[in-house]
């Protein structure tokens, strides 16, 4: 299997103390994208999720 090239995100709503609706993310496994365009997802192992799903490129880390 190659290296990951996407990160899998836990996309939750919350409102911030002055009242606005924000987003947070969690990390929670990883995705790799085929020559033909599909994408494998593989989540850390033991959890136990539902909602929405965020699939992103992975950030640089240099950055």
């Amino acid at each position: 299997m190659s290296k990951p090239t996407h990160d899998v995100l836990l996309a939750e709503e919350y409102t911030s103390s002055n009242g606005e609706v924000k987003s947070h993310f969690t990390n929670i496994g990883s995705a790799w994208q085929s020559e033909k365009g599909a994408i494998s997802c593989e989540l850390r192992a033991g959890l136990a999720v539902s909602g929405r799903f965020v699939i992103l490129p992975k950030k640089d880390d240099a950055a």
